[in-house]
């Protein structure tokens, strides 16, 4: 990817998720970029292929976190996973999950658009598998209440400082006994 490119995508989740995106022009991302606005359609097409290329590059990113939870087998491990997987995704990417935020909140039809189920489903079973294999009584309501959890936590850590990050990721671990 070019400079310019990333500079234009970068400048692009700043401004969507601080502003809005139905309130963030493309001649603002340009100006902000230092770049033309006729880069960005050359590039994008317009508004709606930058946010398309701002939520496939963010997918990739959570995939690359979520495969190796997908692989584990130990139940504690997965669940341990999870927790870890919040806490880099937040560290490496915050301003990308600070528009997704936003996205769901000022635009519910945009936001729809870029619902990404499948990584998510198959999240839900592989926990809902550990939390069979650790002996709870009931492991799709014990699923529910760690990913409604976990929503909250990451809404959380999105405002924490890293210290705080870590400190309540740890206290979370030794809680459900993971570390």
């Amino acid at each position: 990817m070019t400079d310019k490119k990333e500079s234009i995508l970068n400048t692009a989740i700043d401004l969507f998720s601080t502003q809005g995106y139905a309130n963030t022009s493309t001649s603002r991302i340009a100006k902000e970029a230092g770049v033309s606005e006729a880069l960005i359609f050359k590039h994008f097409k317009n508004k709606e292929g930058l946010l398309d290329a701002i939520v496939a590059q963010g997918n990739e990113h959570m995939n690359a976190f979520i495969t190796p939870i997908l692989g584990m087998t130990d139940p504690k491990s997965i669940i341990e996973g999870m927790f870890d997987f919040l806490l880099l995704m937040v560290r490496e990417h915050a301003d990308f999950w600070k528009l997704q935020m936003t996205l769901k909140y000022q635009s519910p039809l945009i936001a729809a658009k870029y619902h990404a189920a499948g990584k998510f489903d198959d999240l839900r079973t592989l926990l809902e598998k550990a939390y069979k294999e650790l002996g709870y009584q009931n492991p799709k309501a014990e699923t529910n209440l760690i990913l409604m959890m976990l929503g909250s936590v990451f809404t959380y850590l999105l405002e924490a400082d890293h210290i705080e990050q870590e400190s309540f990721i740890n206290f979370l671990k030794s809680k459900y006994n993971l570390s």
